[in-house]
């Protein structure tokens, strides 16, 4: 699994390359690159290639329990390629034969390793973690129908209509407040379980968190559909998710004391970051109900960009890390590890940081901040340069077979 982990972490090099090119193309001009074409390929390899295997990676090694056998192999190879073809394919050619080919496929094939995913976890406590890793399941399943309405959608002529924008956030809705959300969930359950903690969600919580899932994706739609029933339903959603926050913060406590004690010091810090994002994020999620803050939050890129980040680098990247950490995929006692964790993280904090005060800003009428394109290059270059550390640091966990065990 270990090489899987790091195969997954290439997949996050190359996304975060493409990212500084594109923040770039705010300073310079790079003939070679055309900007949507481009951030396709980012997006899809950081979203499949980085997140979709770093998670299944995680959560079927279940802290060196789960088998790496030759069909979970097979598949994997599979969506690695899927993954390469959609990073040559998309900044070449955009939404084309081979992207599209490419998305599909990946799709097919995570529907195999999904069902893996839930074989595996037949014997994880019901009302624990296997209840949380099925509903994210489940939810990555209802996401990839937003993919598969587009289409259609488009055969029909209504391609860059609402519609067509209502599927595509759709997926992204499911995808980062279903599947990752759960899963991030699922991780930590799974982790407690494993020191013989009791850490299971109640009835209650578990409810709240899914109604409020698929209720807030009326956040998606608010910008087109400013109707009160629309914010109704938002604010409806927004109150159910701050609950199942406050109660998920209370089920915790449980586990503050060992955790503390157990996990190193770095392993602490990338999982009170990925906490306090998620905290973030349910706050956020609330500010949007109000309709003027909802108008504010759709129509600034700026905001957009960074709460997407907030959900796949600030919450994800740090869960998936302290894993590895803990797992010894990614050594401590090396100082490219060190440097690039370091790097990382400070690249993460940083972007989120000028993205959203840079945002508040527009919204203020204050204009540019100077010298802020400039700052988000730095910010982003960051990146890159700490995953190859972390990268160079686990080369030889490659030949390393016990791993896999």
């Amino acid at each position: 699994m270990n090489r899987w982990f790091h195969i997954a972490l290439v997949n996050l090099l190359m996304a975060a390359i493409i990212g500084v090119l594109l923040r770039a193309m705010f300073l310079v001009e790079i003939p070679f690159i055309r900007f949507r074409p481009w951030l396709h390929g980012h997006s899809h390899t950081a979203l499949l290639g980085w997140l979709f295997i770093g998670t299944l990676v995680v959560l079927l090694h279940d802290g060196g329990r789960g088998l790496l056998t030759r069909p979970l192999v097979r598949s994997l190879a599979g969506l690695q390629v899927t993954v390469i073809c959609m990073l040559v394919s998309f900044p070449a050619q955009g939404y084309g034969m081979v992207s599209i080919a490419a998305s599909t496929a990946h799709m097919l094939l995570s529907f195999v390793v999904l069902t893996m995913l839930w074989r595996s976890s037949s014997n994880w406590p019901a009302k624990g973690s296997r209840l949380l890793v099925r509903a994210a399941i489940v939810f990555y399943l209802v996401s990839t129908l937003g993919v598969w309405a587009i289409p259609p959608i488009i055969l029909t002529g209504h391609q860059g209509m609402e519609i067509y924008y209502w599927a595509v956030q759709f997926f992204l809705h499911f995808q980062f407040n279903g599947w990752l959300w759960f899963a991030a969930m699922a991780m930590g359950v799974r982790w407690a379980e494993r020191q013989g903690i009791d850490l299971r969600m109640d009835r209650i919580t578990f409810a709240l968190w899914v109604v409020s899932a698929i209720f807030t994706y009326a956040l998606a739609i608010a910008w087109s559909e400013p109707h009160p029933l629309v914010f109704a339903t938002v604010s409806m959603a927004v109150l159910l998710q701050v609950w199942a926050a406050v109660r998920t913060m209370a089920i915790l406590r449980r586990v503050q004391r060992i955790a503390h004690d157990q996990l190193p010091f770095t392993v602490r810090l990338l999982i009170g970051l990925a906490l306090l994002s998620m905290a973030l994020k349910v706050l956020v999620q609330a500010g949007v109900a109000v309709p003027v803050v909802a108008v504010m939050g759709f129509t600034i890129r700026h905001f957009v960009m960074g709460f997407i980040h907030l959900n796949t680098l600030a919450i994800m990247t740090s869960l998936l890390l302290a894993y590895a950490l803990v797992e010894g995929w990614c050594d401590l006692s090396r100082p490219a590890s060190r440097w690039g964790i370091l790097l990382l993280t400070a690249g993460i904090i940083l972007s989120e940081f000028l993205l959203f005060t840079q945002g508040t800003f527009f919204w203020a009428g204050w204009g540019l901040i100077p010298g802020h394109y400039l700052h988000m290059v730095v910010a982003a270059a960051l990146m890159p340069l700490g995953i190859a550390l972390l990268i160079w640091s686990g080369r030889k966990a490659f030949g390393d077979r016990s791993s896999s065990r």
